[in-house]
């Protein structure tokens, strides 16, 4: 029985020229846009958003005068990326297909309104002005748009991002000389009621017809479960994703780890997707990190790792990261104890100084296995803690052992860094810079949970919601640059009618922002 072929209305916003206004069109400032030829071999749907009217405005004109300025900023970002790998997706053969710098540009105003459905995303390019300044007036059905995204998976998460965030940084004014990163959880698409324990997976999936999809689908699972021994449960539809504590107090969920780094201007650089570690999910990013660009990187407690500050001492970039714990619970230890911060290393007698004056020296040693991750390893102890007034502060144990790995000494290094008053202020900046990424994805964005599955999905979701966030934060530079645009106006207005007296000059350019204080200042040379 062949496919029935889904025939849809296909609607189109009205353009053209009014009738009656033969000057309308003369108006200065409002001349025809210069159309760059594009590759004559591949034909576009992409109508000029210009003619579409708003009464006897265009549309363009009637933005301006409404205040509604972003999406003129939005589309003129877009128009300046390179959009050679989406159009090499396309064949020069049949009917032209909506232009994609036109598909993405609705699905990444979509994103920033906070909406990302579907069908939320075709009804906004019917309804909205804003929108159909962005995508041209294009009216693409819900269909269209899911097999856009699919098609274009690699190019929207790789080549875009990367554009994208290059414009915005110019835009910003702002680089990658001091970096944060961070971390959080995002449920998966997936319920938790669709958890399945490892034993009913292992007796389902041996009943299950071989061949069948439910076998296939129970395959993956156990295939997932194989790559993490440790898991008790999995989501069978999802086995990608793992059982994870959400952060909001809602218990354990089927969630993925996100990592991003920002720059000081709140503008994501990168990011990455892990099923199960935070630690792993910012890997990758830091691998990809420049350290002729990089100069300092702020991380949390939660990455204080021996593969975090080798990799901080390959690039050369300073890194700030306080370490996991103050109460010796970092150290296998209970709370109250002495952790291994109070016992001092004395290097030339390779001992330790325990916090009563004893040494502990070497005991045991571990080459350790790379292959499974275990990094070699030095025990230390000491014969005199049965006699030891302090014992009951330092273990519980007949000795205390102190164990140090290959590497300690760069925790010990930033130790001392950190401990430093300097280095505490500028790691003081870290919330700042990366913790209102995270607010203005869930709350502004509605990034509270997947909407795909997968792993590689997720990832795609993740990045597309990161690219319009940065665009986001570009329409906010612009924003304030018009501000002070409006303010430099005024002032200017102030001193023609009324020019300031030295004093007067003075307390004004007091309470100025600095920015503002320098262009008035270079504006009223006689004042200076």
């Amino acid at each position: 029985m062949g496919h029935k072929k889904i025939k849809r209305r296909v609607t189109r916003i009205k353009t053209g020229v009014q009738l009656g206004f033969d000057e309308f069109d003369s108006e200065p400032g409002l001349e025809p846009r210069q159309v760059e030829a594009r590759r004559p071999a591949i034909r576009f749907e992409d109508p000029d958003p210009r003619e579409i009217r708003i009464g006897m405005q265009r549309l363009d004109a009637h933005l301006r005068e409404m205040g509604l300025r972003d999406a003129l900023v939005l589309r003129e970002i877009l128009s300046e990326q390179d959009w050679s790998a989406f159009e090499a997706q396309y064949s020069p053969v049949g009917r032209p297909g909506y232009a994609p710098w036109l598909m993405a540009g609705v699905v990444l105003f979509g994103l920033m309104r906070g909406i990302s459905s579907l069908r939320g995303l075709e009804r906004l390019t019917r309804s909205d002005l804003e929108c159909m300044w962005v995508g041209g007036g294009i009216t693409p059905d819900h269909s269209i748009l899911g097999r856009f995204i699919t098609r274009h998976e690699e190019a929207l998460s790789g080549a875009l991002f990367a554009s994208v965030t290059e414009a915005v940084l110019k835009r910003t004014n702002s680089g990658r000389a001091r970096v944060a990163g961070d971390g959080t959880v995002l449920e998966a698409m997936s319920s938790r009621f669709a958890l399945v324990k490892r034993e009913a997976l292992e007796a389902q999936w041996g009943e299950s017809a071989e061949g069948s999809a439910a076998y296939e689908e129970l395959e993956r699972a156990r295939a997932a479960l194989g790559d993490r021994p440790n898991a008790k449960a999995v989501v069978v539809g999802e086995p990608e994703a793992g059982l994870l504590k959400l952060k909001n107090g809602r218990g354990s969920r089927p969630a993925y780890q996100a990592a991003v780094l920002v720059n000081e201007a709140r503008v994501v650089l990168d990011a990455q997707v892990h099923s199960t570690s935070e630690q792993a999910a910012l890997a990758e990013p830091l691998e990809r990190l420049d350290g002729t660009q990089t100069q300092e990187l702020l991380l949390d407690a939660g990455f204080n790792s021996y593969a975090v500050l080798e990799c901080a001492l390959e690039k050369d970039i300073s890194l700030l990261c306080p370490e996991q714990a103050e109460d010796g619970q970092s150290q296998g230890k209970q709370p109250g104890l002495f952790a291994l911060r109070d016992f001092r290393y004395v290097e030339d007698g390779d001992h330790y100084l325990c916090p009563a004056g004893a040494q502990l020296h070497p005991a045991r040693r571990c080459a350790g296995n790379p292959q499974k991750g275990l990094r070699a390893y030095v025990q230390y102890a000491s014969s005199a803690c049965g006699a030891c007034e302090r014992r009951a502060q330092c273990t519980q144990a007949e000795a205390r052992t102190i164990q140090r790995s290959a590497g300690q000494e760069l925790k010990e290094a930033l130790r001392q860094v950190m401990a430093q008053p300097r280095a505490r202020q500028v790691f003081a900046q870290r919330k700042a810079m990366v913790e209102p990424v995270f607010s203005m994805l869930r709350e502004r964005q509605g990034l509270n949970r997947f909407r795909r599955r997968g792993l590689s999905r997720v990832r795609l979701e993740f990045r597309l919601h990161l690219t319009a966030y940065n665009l986001g934060r570009a329409l906010a530079y612009a924003r304030r640059g018009r501000l002070l645009a409006l303010l430099l106006r005024l002032t200017r207005r102030l001193t023609t009618l009324c020019p300031p007296t030295r004093q007067w000059r003075g307390r004004l350019i007091g309470r100025c922002p600095a920015a503002l204080s320098v262009r008035w200042t270079q504006a009223q040379p006689g004042l200076a």
